[in-house]
């Protein structure tokens, strides 16, 4: 089993291109896979702090694109072209700036959502399951039909439940791991397509 490096090739890659953070090449490597993006589409980008995603995000979309990004820490250095907002997914004043700035049904939403740990596997379990399903249901209000999603989640108790739980809303549904994704880690994402509307 590979032993983890934390100065490993995603790493100074990142610092190389003046990225907050290897995240970027997980959502890089997530898009190219699965050709999820085309030139001006308009994006969510949930729990986007520090702001990795997001710069490729932008990319991806292009200049006639549209990216917004919500957290509640807020992104120090945002990549020009990407809006972001401070809040909660789950106040409906921060649901409406986000349909508000994306002028339209959105293509793609990600999610890169994550508890702070306690430890405690139960709850961390159960709070990581919260955020998924928070970020499921800003979704369904905000994916155009055919849209697609793409979200963080962790091996566990509840890991069926949840990728079924996509299922009920996507024609398309696969779990993934990725390459810039640490050794030894149980992160894996959901790529889900073909939203029913």
């Amino acid at each position: 089993m590979p032993t983890y490096e934390p100065h490993d090739k995603f790493y100074r890659k990142a610092r190389a291109l003046g990225l907050p953070s290897r995240a970027a090449f997980k959502i890089e490597e997530i898009i190219a896979r699965n050709r999820l993006l085309v030139g001006g589409a308009r994006i969510v980008d949930l729990g986007c702090a520090p702001g990795g995603w997001l710069a490729i995000l932008v990319a991806a979309a292009g200049a006639s694109g549209r990216v917004v990004g919500v957290d509640l820490a807020q992104v120090k250095n945002p990549p020009a072209g990407a809006i972001t907002i401070v809040g909660d997914i789950l106040d409906p004043t921060v649901a409406a700036r986000v349909h508000s700035e994306l002028g339209g049904r959105a293509d793609l939403v990600t999610s890169d959502l994550a508890p702070k740990l306690t430890g405690i596997a139960a709850r961390d379990e159960a709070r990581s399951r919260e955020l998924i399903d928070s970020a499921l249901g800003f979704a369904i209000t905000t994916l155009k039909p055919g849209g697609a999603m793409v979200v963080k989640l962790f091996m566990g108790g509840q890991f069926k439940d949840i990728v079924d739980s996509f299922k009920r809303h996507f024609g398309n549904v696969e779990v993934t791991r990725t390459k810039a994704s640490r050794p030894g880690s149980s992160e894996l994402y959901i790529v889900a397509r073909e939203f029913r509307g």
